[in-house]
């Protein structure tokens, strides 16, 4: 990796965390206050609709997103071509969701699903304005512009949100803040973008994108499909209500893992595909994320199960309190969540568009059979099964990255070990070493807990020599010299 590449990888992932971390951010606290006026059930319908919602996405974008930044030379009509299907898949998808609405909503026994799909559907076209900048821009490693984007489109939609709940809008409250925020986020890269469609269609160029494009279609379908059938089921099986526990647990579970994925993803699959052609480079990128991510991602799912209860009692109040294991398992099962994003970038930037679809379809097709099975059991059980299957996963997408680049799943497990045993040792340590006292308010408890662990955690890595410390440290240092350089 050349000097240039890394110095952008670097600013990249700084900027793209400040975004994702900050719209997290706001979406989190938005949710605070949401989960103290809304009903558990209100959060539960919208978990129920979510699924033909992201599938329908999934198709609109078609994977040719994906094409567009693993191609190297991408003309203007590649661009133009693109628009213009999305924007013809979403009007198609948009219909179909429209007059299918009834039928959902009697599937769930529930008629205000009926509306609420209708409104909420608006947004597939809405979207659809969007993507090619958002590509352009990702391509192009310009994430402070996609990172303003995101905080500013998450702020609006947060303070609607709140707004319409505190009038008494309930459930739709969460559709419009939804709705308002997508249009937000075409209007900002639009403004940000100097990109324009033209009156340029190629059939050819379409050919050419979705033969690498249709198979991540197919596979974006089985994911999308694998990731929420969950709450499709358990609002079938179950009540609006425990969907509603079982989505905020997600939520919550997701403000840090998704955050960290999402920056892999936006970050590693352009750089990836930028060293497609050295293999060395590329393996050692990978082993470098690898590292790095593992040594955020461990310790902080570590610490989110020992401040479990404290932290969704004190965020979300006793009400919620049917969420607190259910997040717990949750997190036991996003450890390795973060790594498998990087793996599976390995596939996708070089161009292993066929083994990247049967490589995800075998997982998701084994992942659905076992949730299915599992939730006959309840969802606790269902969970479990999660669990279980993110660490096969891990296990496969390292052998696929050992056959490709020469760093399988044994010399990954090598690599992450160590900083897993710590996070792990120090989390049963710091749960049991305080829970010997007792307090009464929640907030001092996550502090203690939270400050203790860290001091740990940090003092530890340093005495060990663990590599992600020392890169972080690495990071560090550049920002402040880089700072330093400006001010004089």
């Amino acid at each position: 990796m050349s000097s240039a590449l890394r110095q952008k990888t670097i600013f990249g992932m700084i900027w793209s965390s400040i975004g994702k971390f900050g719209t997290l951010s706001l979406s989190f606290i938005s949710n605070l206050i949401l989960a103290r006026i809304l009903m558990p059930s209100d959060f539960g319908y919208i978990g129920m609709l979510h699924i033909f919602i992201a599938i329908s996405q999934v198709f609109i974008n078609g994977g040719l997103g994906s094409a567009l930044i693993q191609k190297k030379d991408v003309s203007h009509i590649d661009y133009s071509t693109v628009f213009y299907w999305n924007l013809l898949l979403s009007i198609i998808f948009f219909v179909f969701l429209y007059l299918t609405a009834p039928y959902i909503a009697d599937f769930y026994n529930m008629h205000l699903l009926k509306d609420i799909l209708r409104v909420q559907s608006i947004i597939l076209l809405v979207n659809s304005f969007s993507l090619v900048q958002s590509i352009q821009l990702q391509k192009n490693m310009r994430f402070k512009a996609l990172s303003v984007r995101n905080i500013i489109a998450a702020l609006i939609g947060a303070v609607i949100a709140i707004i319409l709940a505190l009038n008494g809008y309930g459930v739709w409250s969460l559709v419009f803040s939804n709705l308002i925020a997508a249009i937000t986020s075409v209007v900002l890269l639009w403004r940000m973008s100097s990109w324009r469609p033209t009156l340029e269609f190629s059939f050819d160029s379409l050919k050419n994108l979705f033969s690498f494009g249709g198979l991540m279609l197919l596979s974006s379908l089985v994911e999308t499909a694998y990731t929420n059938i969950q709450g499709l089921i358990i609002g079938k099986v179950f009540t609006a209500k425990d969907l509603g526990y079982y989505t905020q647990a997600r939520k919550l579970e997701d403000v840090p893992n998704s955050a960290l994925s999402s920056i892999v993803n936006q970050v590693s699959f352009p750089v990836f595909s930028q060293l497609q052609d050295n293999l060395d480079s590329l393996r050692e990128g990978v082993k470098r994320s690898i590292k790095s991510i593992s040594y955020l991602n461990f310790p902080l799912m570590v610490l989110l199960i020992v401040i479990a209860r404290p932290l969704i009692i004190l965020f979300y109040t006793q009400r919620w309190e049917a969420s607190i294991y259910y997040f717990q398992i949750l997190c036991v099962g996003a450890m390795f969540y973060t790594i498998n994003s990087v793996n599976t970038n390995v596939t996708r930037s070089l161009g292993k568009g066929s083994l990247y679809f049967w490589v995800q379809f075998i997982k998701r097709l084994v992942g659905i059979i076992f949730i299915v099975i599992s939730v006959q059991f309840g969802i606790e059980a269902m969970l479990w099964a999660i669990v279980f299957l993110n660490y096969i996963f891990f296990i496969i997408n390292g052998i696929v990255s050992g056959k490709l680049i020469n760093y399988g799943f044994i010399a990954q497990l090598k690599d992450v070990y160590g900083v897993f045993i710590l996070s792990t040792t120090i989390g049963i340590a710091t749960y049991y070493g305080i829970s010997q006292f007792s307090f009464n308010n929640y907030l001092l408890a996550i502090i203690i807990h939270t400050l203790i662990y860290s001091l740990l955690y940090i003092s530890l890595s340093y005495i060990f020599k663990m590599d992600g410390f020392f890169s972080y440290k690495e990071i560090a240092e550049n920002l402040f010299q880089k700072k330093r350089r400006k001010i004089n």
